[in-house]
């Protein structure tokens, strides 16, 4: 999935030789389970999938549903975690969360990236690779001939799950909570309608003196799984290896247990799986990057597996495109690690603590160390990066996440959710404004760099249009990336931007390609007049911070050429 997203994302930014190789022949053919968070959707809005996943989510899952607790599915409930898993939201995304499987995901991301020019390649293997400083060499092979070749590339990202070949082999360690248990997945069918029917929906925890772990079920309630964690005797060694050696007779003890009543069911796979939160010592070595679980693995509770590596490809999609296409040093890849790290880390840290918390609480001991739990929507909205490939190389206010209903959008923060009433770059500078529908912000985002400018900011106006004409008529083809110039209507009518953005309709905001704020300009009266001297130095200023932002030295730049990249992926 992670492999797969990453191709599609380069395919839109005009990167489409990109060789991406799966082992298996085909995508997912097990409903394992993907909750999608509004930032993942936000990219998928981005390749124009939202619609798409949201009917087919609708087919089979409540938007509505919730995270649940109970003792068994047939007997009392606990509690729960969250009612609604998008109550809220439409104050912080333009986007909501919704339950789809891999099984039902994955056909619609492969048409989408293959129709956009990706190269898929199933039923192939990598066997070997090398690097040098011009690149990276890699043997694939062909599953069903046997035929190996050898394929060339600027750069190999590595999406091929958590036993990772190409981690294993560059000799990076994890780092993290270690091994927490032998956990097992029952796939099976049952009418089970009864149970959950008007009152629970989407995840349903399970915790007693037989089993641990949760249930996920389509609306029906007829068709699902159950994750086991831990199972038998609550604390013991034991009961911590639920998968090893297991059978049939045994997994159906274990879900009766789970159901809590004489029910008929069909157990149609069982699945042995390590619950697992660890992160890659470092996600780069030279001309190979990880991504995925190939660089974090965590358990499923909160979804932010597979979430967390389609954030990874979204950052990594633009920094390869502008660098094969010379609109960037190739400096600029080592900023992929620098904002993805801390985000990985603190992720792992914060799905631990909802593991311990959700499905075993014994393991909470005096001397284990275990930070503060978070809000769902801080790790998903609110997560923020320091690199050089921003204005700010600290974090805003010193923290990997914050609260994105009440943090201020800055160098380093996402852009935060605003409706906007804009014109765009071609617009006249006079006063004259005619009324149109708001659009949320990021409808402007996902494809290049984006400069929104207060309505009285005349001369970032004109520098952003300055910039943008020199690079069509002056420099090299590629030399430098195209900004989108949009001028935001007055104070009254947006209102919230400005108070959220921190400028003054003198000031002006430059966002990046994967939706961060790169820079900020407050602005002051007089100094965004529009006349000759004050464009100039907003443009020179303006292609200042470009020139940091992209890694560029303040002479000359020096692209990487360009070439195709290779995505070694065992899991797309």
């Amino acid at each position: 999935m992670v492999g797969m997203t990453l191709s599609a994302l380069l395919a839109k930014h005009g990167i489409p030789d990109c060789l991406t190789i799966e082992k298996h022949s085909s995508t997912a053919i097990h409903p394992r389970a993907a909750l999608f968070h509004p930032r993942t959707m936000q990219i998928y809005r981005e390749l124009g999938l939202y619609d798409a996943m949201k009917t087919e989510s609708y087919k089979h899952y409540d938007e509505h549903a919730g995270l649940h607790a109970v003792e068994t599915l047939a007997g009392r409930s606990l509690g729960t975690w969250m009612s609604d898993i998008n109550e809220g939201l439409e104050d912080i995304s333009p986007t909501s969360r919704l339950f789809l499987t891999q099984q039902m995901f994955e056909p619609l991301l492969r048409e989408h990236a293959s129709g956009h020019g990706a190269r898929l390649r199933f039923s192939t293997e990598l066997v070997d690779f090398s690097q040098d400083a011009e690149g990276v060499t890699a043997v694939i092979k062909d599953m069903e001939s046997g035929v190996e070749e050898r394929v060339r590339a600027k750069y190999m990202i590595a999406c091929d799950g958590n036993r990772s070949f190409v981690r294993q082999k560059l000799g990076i360690p994890m780092q993290g909570h270690g091994l927490l248990s032998h956990s097992l997945t029952i796939y099976f069918r049952a009418d089970l309608s009864r149970y959950v029917e008007g009152k629970y929906n989407g995840v349903i925890y399970v915790n007693n003196s037989e089993v641990r772990g949760f249930f996920r079920l389509d609306k029906t309630g007829r068709e699902g799984f159950l994750a086991v964690n831990t199972a038998g005797e609550r604390g013991t060694e034991e009961s911590r290896y639920p998968g090893k050696d297991i059978t049939n007779e045994r997994a159906s003890k274990i879900l009766r247990a789970a159901i809590g009543a004489d029910v008929d069911f069909e157990i149609t796979l069982l699945s042995p799986w390590s619950a697992v939160c660890d992160v890659a010592e470092r996600f780069q070595d030279g001309r190979i990057l990880l991504a995925g679980d190939a660089a974090h693995i965590v358990t499923p509770n909160g979804g932010f597996g597979g979430n967390t590596g389609i954030q990874d490809a979204h950052n990594l999609a633009w920094k390869l495109a502008f660098i094969l296409q010379n609109k960037a040093r190739a400096d600029l890849i080592s900023t992929y690690e620098a904002e993805r790290w801390p985000v990985a880390k603190k992720t792992i840290d914060q799905v631990f603590v909802r593991y311990i918390v959700r499905t075993a609480p014994e393991l909470k001991t005096d001397d284990l160390e275990m930070e503060e739990e978070v809000p769902e929507p801080w790790l998903e909205l609110g997560y923020q990066y320091h690199s050089r490939a921003l204005t700010s190389t600290r974090l805003p206010d010193g923290s990997v996440t914050s609260d994105p209903a009440t943090a201020n959008a800055r160098p380093g923060t996402m852009a935060h959710h605003v409706l906007l009433y804009t014109t765009d770059s071609k617009a006249g500078d006079g006063g004259n404004w005619e009324a149109s529908d708001p659009i949320p912000i990021a409808d402007l985002l996902g494809h290049g760099f984006v400069l929104l400018c207060g309505h009285k900011a005349l001369a970032w106006i004109r520098a952003g249009r300055k910039l943008n004409t020199e690079n069509a008529s002056e420099r090299p083809v590629g030399y430098w990336p195209e900004l989108g110039v949009h001028r935001v209507t007055p104070a009254v009518a947006n209102g919230q931007f400005y108070e959220k953005y921190q400028v003054t309709p003198h000031g002006c905001v430059l966002i990046r390609p994967d939706g961060f704020v790169a820079w900020t300009e407050k602005g002051e009266e007089g100094a965004s007049e529009g006349n000759e001297r004050r464009t100039d130095e907003a443009a020179a200023r303006l292609e200042a911070v470009m020139r940091k932002i992209l890694c560029f030295s303040p002479q000359r730049p020096r692209g990487a050429g360009a070439g195709a990249v290779a995505i070694a992926s065992s899991k797309l």
